[in-house]
């Protein structure tokens, strides 16, 4: 990426693509700035506003900005809130625990879904569904029996976004795909980064086998333990 920061028009700062470029220009550090420089893989919304809240003296431009990706923030956590109460439903709790747990009522929370859920609908109809490759016959039927769970474990990982991203570049892209994936795509490509992910943190820990044990691949047990759930949960996938 080039080394000259974006420009971001205070005045008129709806266009969120260049609030995001600027703002990740600005605050990534380590293997996130090494990601956006050579892949020009931007920080999620929620991050870059952290670190300009984190800011002793942020500038305007970077206020305004982070104002900007707010929408963006919101959407991605409707995403994640639609995902959640399907999850839910799945394994049978009743609309009336999930509208408690939204601080609303039971009619209300089936509501809230169906009209998200058709907005959905919408948006995968409009999707060019037919440049992916379809799954097959085998891997339908498994993605079939396991998306619940596929969809559930992706969120543990995912929680660990921030520690699995300094395991290095090839594994912070990954997981930056995964995280944009799995609240936008289908399952069959939920998998397939899934698979990405779990390939990429392979092949770290495989690098590192040989050097000296402070400098091989190291996770909290929480993330270790994510991690390990979904390599097993995707090593039963076919391919």
């Amino acid at each position: 990426m080039s080394e000259v920061e974006p420009l971001f028009d205070v005045a008129d700062p709806a266009d969120v693509d260049t609030a995001a470029r600027l703002l990740t220009d600005r605050y990534a550090i380590g293997a996130d700035l090494a990601v956006w420089r050579q892949h020009g893989v931007m920080l999620p919304p929620e991050e870059v506003v952290r670190a300009v809240l984190a800011d002793p003296s942020p500038p305007r431009d970077a206020l305004v900005a982070a104002l900007a990706l707010t929408p963006r923030g919101r959407e991605a956590w409707d995403a994640y809130e639609q995902l959640l109460m399907r999850l839910a439903r799945e394994d049978g709790a009743p609309w009336e625990v999930l509208g408690r747990a939204l601080r609303t009522s039971k009619q209300g929370a089936q509501q809230r879904y169906e009209r998200r859920q058709r907005a959905v609908d919408q948006l995968v109809i409009h999707q060019a569904v037919l440049e992916r490759p379809r799954p097959t016959e085998v891997a339908r039927a498994w993605l079939d029996e396991h998306a619940g769970e596929l969809r559930g474990v992706s969120i543990l990982v995912l929680r660990h976004h921030a520690e699995l991203r300094g395991l290095g570049m090839a594994v912070a892209a990954a997981v930056h795909r995964f995280s944009g994936v799995h609240y936008m795509l289908g399952d069959a490509d939920v998998l397939a980064a899934a698979r990405q992910v779990v390939d990429a943190i392979g092949d770290v820990e495989r690098e590192r086998a040989d050097l000296p044990t402070w400098d091989q691949v190291r996770m909290s047990g929480g993330c270790r333990a994510a991690v390990d759930r979904l390599a097993d949960l995707v090593a039963t996938a076919p391919r």
